[in-house]
């Protein structure tokens, strides 16, 4: 790894192998699996799931995938034997090991807006670019002309705009779109509350690719290892940068071969 931002990791592992409780923070999309027109069939790149699994039933490792989606659609995708605890909707949604949903309460604005703006796409035959969330609706553009993506992005900026007004909502973007998000909680904010649920000396790391995962590179710098996940590099937070698959196949070989090594 010679390019900008790469980094040596030999002392990663030997910090993992020797500490006494390892955590593996994944981002879904863009990251365990690359993205796809049809957003029920992104699936994980070949290998990847195997390799999850021997990570999950070592029981060595706190596996927890932390999405923008919705926990239910990210279970089928992932496919593990075991499921791992999932963060959904950006922290909105948690799924924790007895397998029961916890869910940050919504405002009534905030969802009322959502289905405004949803309502306002599919009159403008957009629906087959949105996808509903739990906290927020997301329109994609990916696979489109340059030319096509920049004149939905004005046009759907314009509509939303009224609807921020309120501040129960945002507007961000991410690779491939933009999506209008009830505030309060993102991937940062879930990532600090796992924090505070392990000891000052876990070795942790987080990987993702998307602009929201910048948010959680934030909350753990200086607390743990964070991975840039993208065949193209872009700036960022994270402290060093991996190319799917072979990158990040490797990283997770290595990760449940040291953290199971005694």
């Amino acid at each position: 790894m010679t390019e900008s931002r790469r980094c040596s990791l030999e002392t990663f592992w030997h910090l993992l192998q020797n500490g006494p409780q390892k955590v593996l923070l994944l981002d879904y999309d863009g990251t365990l699996a690359p993205f796809n027109k049809k957003r029920d069939k992104a699936f994980p790149y070949p290998g990847v799931r195997e390799i999850l699994d021997k990570i999950q039933l070592s029981g060595k490792t706190r596996l927890i995938v932390v999405s923008g989606r919705n926990i239910k659609d990210v279970i089928p995708l992932l496919g593990l034997k075991q499921l791992p605890e999932i963060w959904g909707g950006h922290g909105f949604e948690h799924l924790l090991p007895d397998s029961s949903v916890q869910k940050k309460k919504i405002s009534a604005t905030c969802s009322h807006n959502l289905q405004k703006a949803f309502l306002w796409a599919k009159e403008q035959g957009h629906e087959i670019n949105c996808e509903q969330k739990t906290s927020s609706l997301a329109f994609h553009w990916r696979g489109l002309k340059e030319e096509t993506k920049e004149q939905l992005e004005q046009k759907v900026s314009m509509a939303w705009e009224p609807l921020i007004m309120e501040q129960d909502l945002e507007i961000k973007p991410f690779d491939g779109g933009l999506e209008l998000r009830c505030t309060g909680m993102h991937k940062g904010d879930a990532i600090k509350q796992i924090l505070t649920e392990c000891s000052k000396d876990a070795i942790i790391a987080y990987l993702g690719d998307d602009l929201t995962d910048e948010d959680a590179f934030k909350a753990l710098k200086d607390k743990g290892l964070s991975v840039l996940v993208r065949k193209t590099y872009r700036e960022t937070l994270a402290d060093c940068w991996l190319k799917p698959p072979t990158e990040l196949l490797d990283f997770l070989h290595n990760w449940n071969r040291y953290s199971t090594k005694i």
